[in-house]
């Protein structure tokens, strides 16, 4: 797009205004196409008009023209024409006055050269100028491009424009200061591109030319200002238009990706709020909040066939030393597909917490996860055995206890097949043991008690801070309710011997009274003393097998001596005469062994802790007993 300063102005101008300039305008005009005409100033025959047009008059012999000139110049004006360059010889002061007449721009060459010379000058510096723009443009666009690739809003493109056209360009909406500024001057011109009314206006401002152009959609708020001191010609505004046009792209890019982003977020809240109600044992209210992620797409569409099932898996997948977790959760996303959930931890920053359904067997989810774990040099996955859903939370513990186990493992996946705990080998008398340890709670009002046991549960098995961010309460509250709920059962939740104490009641609390239990078959057994329970021959049996695995003599020392000190290491270090460090690799070392993930706050250490003191490695007096007499 050509304007007539474009040839008038610089150091090689290609025209120039005549002197004397007298009544001649020396406005810039908008140039479209550029024409010879003939000796009696007509277009060419194919030519009948031209838009915006500059007509170049032929030299002649001795500047000889048509009979009426201001005729033949108001032709032209009719044809289209807004400019005129003469011959030299013609670029007498009459036509000059004739053409203002008729609302021309009078323009002669800048040097003694014919029509067919002017012509190819003009049309050669026409090729610059629309090179010009043309690369302006490109320039637009591929700021643009970079911007959306980026995921960046339109603030480099708008500094990058105000320089390619030596004005301001901003962008305004309302309640900004420039918005302000300018509904001050020019309200109604802002008001009609705001409201969608008009997509452009312009008005003068502050000795400036202000241009507006409409952003987005009809009504959109935002508003492209533009200011300049020297006006803004046809091929500038077409600059902005295009300009405006990117910013509405840039922009509807930019809330295209918050709310995807923000429906991402939401979507992860659903999915840990489920995993939440399951860890609570709360089936009903996680089939509730699953209900609407079956209306999302396919990949969330099977979460409710799978809490449908009687009974379900949990796997714990950790992602390799460095690798974002958002490609290991698309990774078992794919691999599940709807046939599962899956949850970013909440408590560890490595870890995605898999939830399959599982009727029976237990290979099917070993399947599924281990293309996972190929797929990524350092990934490991532990798989717990199916439970029912109310046991959500002990598939949790189960799944991190064979993760441990991966760690070690050539494949990098294991299944925990439930291997018995103290549990399973102690009497029926252990069961009415654990009553009069829990009988306490009731002191405790209901909401008291509907609150603090659940989370008390969770702190114990995984630790206070793994517990709150399980389930979405901080690590304050969670070590509150713990304390209550011990503090209730006459123990103390600061002694790693207290907690396994409360642990240990609480898994006899769940399991149901078998049927004919007590000496005569007819009523509960009588409570037997907690010590004594932990050192019959089945239990003390039970933990030599464990306890088997264990290849050096001096590894079982190490670990009473860590429990001891109450899972302190700078104590335990110091005990035994060690470095912390040697400490440090050689507890994880013991733990994969015995598949316990000594590393972790929780339930492990309370494991290991029965293992020693029914193998004798620990006096049994470290055990508290609240229910002891004496």
């Amino acid at each position: 797009m050509l304007i007539t300063t474009d040839l008038t102005i610089g150091s090689d101008p290609v025209l120039r205004h005549p002197q004397p300039v007298g009544k001649v305008p020396t406005t810039a005009r908008h140039v479209d196409e550029v024409v010879a005409c003939d000796v009696d100033w007509r277009l060419p025959s194919d030519t009948l008009r031209v838009r915006s047009g500059l007509a170049v008059l032929p030299t002649g012999t001795d500047g000889a023209g048509p009979v009426d000139a201001a005729a033949a110049l108001r032709r032209l004006v009719r044809a289209g024409v807004v400019a005129v360059v003469p011959a030299p010889a013609a670029a007498a002061r009459t036509p000059a006055e004739e053409a203002v007449r008729a609302g021309l721009q009078w323009l002669v060459p800048a040097g003694a050269w014919d029509a067919p010379e002017t012509v190819r000058r003009i049309l050669r510096r026409q090729l610059t100028v629309e090179r010009d723009n043309a690369n302006a443009s490109a320039r637009v666009l591929t700021l643009a491009a970079c911007a959306l690739e980026r995921s960046e809003g339109p603030a480099r493109l708008l500094r990058e424009v105000a320089v390619l056209t030596g004005g301001s360009v901003m962008l305004v909406e309302p309640g900004g200061a420039e918005w302000e500024r300018l509904a001050a001057v020019v309200p109604q011109a802002l008001e009609q591109v705001r409201s969608g009314r008009t997509r452009t206006a312009a008005a003068p401002f502050d000795g400036q030319e202000l241009v507006l152009y409409a952003v987005g959609p009809e009504g959109s708020d935002r508003v492209l200002a533009a200011f300049r001191a020297e006006g803004w010609p046809p091929y500038l505004r077409q600059l902005l238009a295009h300009t405006a046009g990117q910013v509405a792209l840039l922009e509807s890019s930019v809330r295209h990706r918050r709310d995807r982003e923000a429906l991402r977020t939401a979507l992860r809240g659903i999915r840990v709020s489920v995993l939440q109600y399951l860890m609570l044992g709360n089936w009903e209210g996680a089939v509730r909040i699953a209900e609407p992620l079956a209306r999302l797409g396919a990949a969330e569409s099977g979460v409710g066939q799978v809490l449908a099932a009687g009974r379900g898996v949990v796997a714990v997948v950790a992602c390799a030393r460095g690798e974002d977790r958002a490609g290991t959760a698309a990774a078992c996303e794919a691999a599940v597909g709807g046939r599962g959930l899956v949850v970013l931890c909440p408590a560890e920053p490595r870890h995605v917490i898999v939830v399959l359904a599982q009727e029976t067997g237990g290979a099917a989810p070993l399947a599924v996860l281990r293309p996972v774990v190929r797929q990524m040099p350092g990934r490991v996955a532990g798989v717990s055995g199916p439970r029912p859903w109310s046991q959500t939370a002990s598939a949790y513990g189960a799944a991190v206890r064979a993760l441990t186990a991966a760690e070690h493992d050539p494949e990098r996946i294991v299944r925990d097949f439930g291997g018995a705990s103290l549990v399973t080998f102690l009497p029926a008398q252990a069961r009415a043991w654990s009553r009069q340890v829990c009988a306490g709670l009731r002191n405790l009002t209901a909401e008291q008690r509907a609150q603090a046991e659940p989370t008390a549960r969770r702190a114990l098995s995984y630790g206070a801070l793994r517990a709150g961010r399980l389930l979405g309460i901080d690590r304050t509250t969670a070590n509150k309710r713990l304390r209550l709920v011990l503090e209730t059962m006459g123990l103390d939740h600061r002694q790693v011997a207290h907690r396994a104490v409360a642990d240990l009641a609480f898994q006899l609390a769940d399991l149901p009274e078998p049927t004919g239990s007590g000496p005569a078959g007819g009523g509960p057994a009588a409570p037997t003393g907690l010590r004594s329970l932990v050192r019959q021959e089945a239990v003390v049996d039970w933990a030599a097998r464990e306890l088997g695995v264990l290849e050096d003599p001096s590894d079982p020392r190490l670990l009473a001596t860590w429990l001891d000190r109450n899972c302190r290491a700078a104590a335990t270090a110091d005990a035994l005469g060690m470095h912390r460090n040697t400490l440090a690799a050689r507890l994880p070392a013991l733990g994969a062994r015995l598949r316990l993930p000594l590393r972790d706050q929780g339930a492990a250490p309370y494991q290991l802790l029965w293992l020693l003191v029914a193998a004798g490695h620990l006096p049994v007096t470290v055990v508290p007993d609240p229910v002891a007499t004496g």
